[in-house]
């Protein structure tokens, strides 16, 4: 039916050309019977039709209906003799109008359809650039769409990477083994890691250090060999390794032997392995390539703050002064206590120790512990002799003080003129109350018969604890000390003295 209809209107031409020209030849038989063919007229009234055709349907239709237009012209004119045509030769004269009826009818359809195709083709046109205009808005749509996931997937890699470099600034510390603990933590925060773990290197094995956070899965052994499972692959490659880029079924069963999400190296600068950090456990929907991407960077910057500490505390060994007080440091307290011990016992000279403690010092704040460890140096300093050594003991708030050639009567009384002077300064380090600073002592004399470096400390130790007194008993091997002993009790029966140590 739609195709019937379709090749009917390609003839509606014909109808409007029949029509208008027989409205035309009606209006002339009964307005104007004196002008047969309107030969009298100008412009003549069949260039309505031949225009109006040509115009609206092209040159074909434009030459039926100039063709129309000339015949009737020529028959209605010979019919009634209102135009004698034997007088004039084709084109001329009377055959003019006819001529041109025709040519004009089939140039201004040619040129209708001219325009027209220039009109199909724009409109062609057109329609391809509405399209893709269509496909650049969808474009668009999906690019604007993935645009606002990316900033969002960058903006959660930023704020996760400036917690971590804001988390790894404000750990405070160059203590290795203080940020091997924080790591686990850190990821848990960071990544949503449930389950994490750091593995250091000790005696060609690598030993659990820390683990945080619990797993359905069974956890990995406290001790690994470095060859076994995922643990041999990052040895082997000192690379991140993660499950998702197993490629062969060896690397699965590597992955399936320890149950481990990625596990990446802890390295010093010059490669050597210090560690593992493994994730153990991570929730599905967080284990992505984002999640690998910050892992990787993580364990590649705890690497980079462990080598800064493991080179300061290389550093620090050697140094043998303590940071703040310019005393100093505990090793080198214990290195060379011990070569004190040694030159005594072969000069058999008196060696002794003195600890001192200052009391509340967790009561002072930051700025007043420093200053009152700075003063209490410069004090010993003053009044110790050049051969004493000042140290710094195992706690920041207790000096170590070895005085070569000292008995413990010799020790007694330098230390009542350290106390007496610490007293004579007044000091109030204090904010929320005005005691006065206080140390504590405790002392003791290496006897060279059975002495040494745990009975020196240790006796030192306990008489700083329990105001003086040795908590064991003692034996007494030095003649000289004991008749000195007796005397001192004979002078003043109810103060007994102290007794010496015997180290033993």
């Amino acid at each position: 039916m739609r195709l019937e209809q379709e090749t009917l209107r390609k003839f509606y031409f014909v109808l409007e050309t029949a029509l208008g020209f027989g409205i035309l030849l009606i209006l002339n038989e009964t307005f104007f019977e004196d002008n047969p063919a309107f030969v009298k007229s100008a412009p003549h009234p069949y260039w309505i039709v031949v225009l109006l055709i040509a115009s609206r349907y092209g040159t074909y239709p434009g030459l039926l209906a100039g063709g129309v237009a000339a015949l009737l012209y020529l028959y209605i004119g010979a019919a009634t003799g209102t135009v004698d045509f034997r007088q004039y030769q084709f084109p001329h004269g009377a055959f003019r109008l006819p001529f041109l009826f025709m040519l004009v009818g089939g140039l201004l359809g040619e040129i209708r359809n001219l325009y027209k195709k220039r009109y199909l083709r724009l409109e062609d046109k057109y329609y391809e650039t509405l399209d893709e205009l269509q496909d650049l808005g969808l474009q668009f749509a999906a690019v604007s769409e993935s645009k606002e996931e990316l900033e969002k997937r960058i903006a959660f890699q930023s704020t996760t990477l400036l917690r971590l470099f804001e988390r790894l600034n404000n750990m405070e510390t160059l203590d290795a083994e203080k940020l091997y603990a924080r790591v686990p933590g850190l990821l848990q925060d960071l990544l949503n890691v449930t389950c994490a773990s750091v593995y250091l290197v000790q005696n060609n094995r690598l030993v659990l250090f820390q683990r945080v956070g619990e797993s359905d899965k069974e956890l990995l052994p406290d001790e690994l060999g470095f060859d076994e499972g995922i643990v041999g692959e990052v040895v082997r490659s000192k690379k991140v390794v993660s499950i998702n880029r197993a490629l062969t079924d060896d690397d699965l069963a590597k992955f399936r032997q320890f149950s481990v999400i990625m596990s990446a190296p802890i390295l010093r600068k010059d490669e050597s392995l210090v560690g593992i950090i493994n994730v153990e456990e991570i929730p599905f929907f967080d284990f992505n390539a984002t999640t690998q991407r910050t892992f990787e960077m993580f364990a590649y910057w705890i690497s980079v703050v462990v080598d800064k500490a493991l080179q300061f505390q290389a550093l620090k060994d050697r140094n043998i002064a303590d940071e703040i007080t310019g005393a100093y440091n505990y090793p080198y307290f214990q290195k060379r206590l011990e070569y004190e011990i040694a030159r005594a016992r072969r000069f058999k000279t008196p060696l002794s120790l003195l600890l001192l403690e200052i009391e509340s010092f967790d009561e002072m704040n930051e700025t007043e512990r420093k200053n009152v460890l700075v003063v209490l140096n410069w004090i010993f300093s003053h009044l110790l002799r050049e051969v004493d050594i000042i140290a710094k003991f195992k706690r920041d708030s207790t000096f170590a003080i070895i005085l070569p050639g000292q008995g413990h009567r010799e020790t007694e009384t330098i230390l009542e003129r350290l106390m007496s002077e610490i007293e004579n300064y007044r000091l109030q380090p204090f904010e929320d109350r005005d005691d006065y600073l206080s140390l504590r002592a405790g002392m003791s004399t290496l006897q060279l018969a059975e002495g040494s470096y745990e009975s020196l400390v240790k006796t030192a130790e306990q008489r700083l604890e329990h105001g003086g007194v040795r908590e064991e008993a003692e034996i007494f091997s030095d003649i000289q000390y004991l008749t000195g002993l007796v005397q001192r009790q004979q002078q003043n029966p109810a103060s007994p003295e102290p007794s010496e140590d015997q180290a033993r």
